[in-house]
């Protein structure tokens, strides 16, 4: 009689299993729908143009992606562009306020932010690829609404949860969890104002909370698909200050 009752335990927990596989992929096969990501998919470029608001701070900033895997941004400090850019392979910065415009290579968290930047798509879309561990883990009430969690982690050990409004089908929250600097840092995005562009759902107001470093907002102006790109954008720049050897003189 216990052996029988252990295979009826393991039965119920298989298909309780195959259950939350099943609706992690209806769910998210209705919020890509709802985002028009088969759309998305036909898009090799996208050029943003918006502002961030930090501690009374507006600053204007431009970011573009491409595929695959390409990520550009720039912003205007004291009078000179800090730019962050990733090509597929190599991270790098040009941080004015540290008074030098060579560029800095990234590593560890900051290199692997890039690359989570540089994804078009996100890191919900085809997860079993980008290594993430994705779990439904059930239905919460957030703010008067019922939201589907989705849980990820990645290969690194970091944390999602993400809030996705159960009727509109939207992404309104994302709980990250990440190991930086060997300790736990704990972030929470807000995703609002959701204006279609040619077929393509965007969130155009973002809002971080980032505990002990305050708050950030950005709000997305202007989003153009398929620009013209000049691709030595993402390309790591050679040092200003850089002295031609013997050879090459």
């Amino acid at each position: 009689m216990k052996s029988i009752s252990i295979i009826f335990i393991s039965i119920i927990m298989s298909l309780a299993g195959s259950l939350n596989a099943q609706d992690l992929d209806e769910i998210l096969a209705k919020h890509h729908e709802v985002n028009g990501m088969d759309k998305l998919q036909k898009i090799d470029a996208i050029k943003i143009t918006g502002k961030s608001f930090q501690m009374g701070m507006e600053t204007p900033f431009t970011n573009i992606m491409m595929r695959p895997d390409k990520f550009y941004l720039e912003v205007p400090v004291q009078g000179q562009l800090m730019k962050q850019a990733y090509d597929g392979e190599t991270g790098w910065m040009i941080a004015p306020w540290t008074g030098s415009l060579d560029p800095i290579e990234l590593t560890g968290e900051q290199l692997r932010g890039l690359k989570m930047q540089a994804d078009m798509d996100g890191m919900l879309y085809n997860y079993e690829e980008k290594g993430y561990k994705t779990e439904f883990i059930g239905t919460e009430d957030f703010e008067g609404s019922e939201v589907f969690v989705i849980r990820q982690e990645s290969e690194e050990g970091d944390v999602y949860k993400h809030y996705i409004d159960a009727d509109s089908y939207v992404l309104i929250k994302t709980l990250s969890s990440m190991i930086m600097q060997g300790a736990e840092v704990e972030f929470t995005s807000f995703y609002s104002d959701y204006k279609p562009v040619d077929g393509i759902l965007m969130a155009h107001s973002i809002e971080v909370d980032m505990g002990a470093q305050g708050q950030r907002k950005v709000n997305i102006e202007t989003v153009q698909y398929d620009p013209e790109v000049d691709e030595s954008i993402f390309e790591k720049p050679e040092p200003i200050d850089a002295t031609p050897s013997e050879e090459e003189k």
